[in-house]
């Protein structure tokens, strides 16, 4: 029996054509190629019970909780409801208490104390302006915490939607190693009998080698993606995660109306009502200031006491702040107005930005959702066909190892395409849930 290189040796008797190693690659083949994307590995039972990870809701209501951004909001909201109470406040009295001699011009020294008690009054109103405007703080408060919250949501979703197309990507691509795999032992079989080459062992081998340095690549992208959801979790880098189980369901979009995607984004974008809240609060500054030439007035009132020498008297007496400081007067009114038009313009500069930012959003889901669909009918069911015939032709010797693999990559890459069209519809819908301020 003659040997050849790597010690394989190569027998002189015929075969069958449709041999075990036929089968049993057209068998592997079949399997790499039956499973879809829509299905899911089961998850293990074991330490991962009760860690989040297995759903986008799981992950975004810890999220929610443990946010510190949120917390560091509500607290600003609770401060800015505050100040509604001290803007509606009048100023603390003073009291004065004043010991002093009585108006004599000779004799011994008689004192008399004097107690006084005065109080500044607001008048025209700007106490309940200055209430408007600390009001109008506190709208734009609960804007920006609703804010926070959504644009969490946003970078919660869109984690872990690249945690689930990592975590698919690594398994479809050892599904691809273990059929390169079989393929290898098929071919030491085929070689074994005399019924293929030795270079087709090497390349099945180097092939399944090949395949294994980018399963440890995708590893490394999941462990990547993985540590980014932690980080928006509060949890360590490193922290066990659930397998992830699905990707939440895409509504329908088909044809998208920006028109009415911008309706609502007027109605519960939180930096369009943080700008509207900021207007409010501009223009009730703005009355204030106008009202700064109209004078506040203090009222007063005290006692005298006259102790040993004389009965005790009162005091009473009115005081009114003049306006003469007319660049102070005249910058406030100034300030004031610059800012209610700048808040003004920052409504209309973030509805235009919102405007293109939901166009360009739409699109986007719009054509990678087109694309996976496309990838999910058609050119995947294809792909398959052609694996499962490839494996077929292989068997009765009617096709090259090279085209097996070949066949058998471009199955995996298709799956791979297919995860990455699926994220970008998953992030492109993230970005249109923030601008409109909530789920589609």
């Amino acid at each position: 029996m003659p040997r050849f290189p790597g010690g394989l040796a190569k027998p002189e008797v015929s075969v069958p054509r449709i041999s075990v190693a036929g089968i049993t690659l057209a068998f592997v083949l079949g399997l790499s190629a039956g499973p879809s994307l829509a299905q899911t590995r089961p998850t293990p039972p074991g330490p991962t019970a009760g860690v989040p990870g297995a759903t986008l809701e799981s992950v975004l209501s810890v999220a929610r909780q443990l946010s510190p951004e949120l917390a560091a909001r509500a607290l600003d909201t609770e401060a800015a409801r505050a100040r509604v109470m001290i803007a509606g406040s009048l100023p603390d009295p003073k009291m004065v208490v004043m010991s002093d001699d009585a108006d004599r011009t000779s004799g011994p020294r008689l004192n008399r104390m004097t107690y006084t008690f005065e109080q500044d009054f607001p008048l025209w109103g700007k106490r309940g302006l200055r209430r408007d405007a600390a009001q109008a703080e506190v709208g734009q408060m609960r804007a920006l915490a609703r804010g926070a919250d959504v644009e969490l949501a946003e970078r919660v979703k869109i984690a872990f939607a690249r945690y689930y197309a990592a975590w698919q990507a690594v398994h479809r691509t050892e599904d691809l190693h273990k059929a390169i795999h079989g393929v290898a032992q098929v071919a030491r079989e085929r070689y074994a009998q005399g019924r293929g080459e030795q270079q087709d062992v090497f390349r099945a081998e180097m092939d399944t080698t090949r395949v294994a340095t980018d399963i440890v690549r995708l590893n490394t992208d999941l462990k990547t993606a993985q540590g980014q959801l932690n980080a928006l979790l509060l949890r360590s880098a490193s922290a066990p995660m659930a397998p992830p189980e699905r990707l939440r369901p895409l509504p329908d979009l088909r044809n998208p109306d920006v028109g009415r995607l911008l309706d609502r984004a007027r109605q519960a974008n939180p930096g369009l009502a943080a700008d509207a809240a900021a207007i409010s609060g501009a223009e009730a500054n703005r009355k204030l200031a106008d009202k700064s030439w109209y004078p506040d007035i203090t009222l007063g009132a005290g006692a005298v006491q006259r102790p040993g020498w004389g009965p005790p008297g009162y005091q009473a007496w009115v005081g009114i702040k003049v306006p003469l400081q007319w660049g102070l007067h005249e910058g406030e009114i100034r300030q004031a107005a610059a800012q209610a038009q700048a808040a003004q313009a920052q409504l209309s500069v973030r509805e235009q930005q919102i405007r293109g930012d939901l166009a360009e959003a739409v699109a986007g889901f719009e054509g990678s959702r087109q694309t996976a669909d496309l990838i999910r009918r058609q050119l995947l069911p294809q792909a398959e066909a052609l694996v499962r015939s490839g494996a077929a032709s292989y068997a009765v010797d009617r096709t090259d190892l090279a085209s097996v693999l070949r066949n058998e990559h471009d199955l995996t890459n298709i799956r791979l395409q297919l995860l990455a069209a699926e994220f970008d519809s998953q992030r492109q819908l993230a970005a249109i849930e923030r601008l409109i301020g909530g789920d589609l």
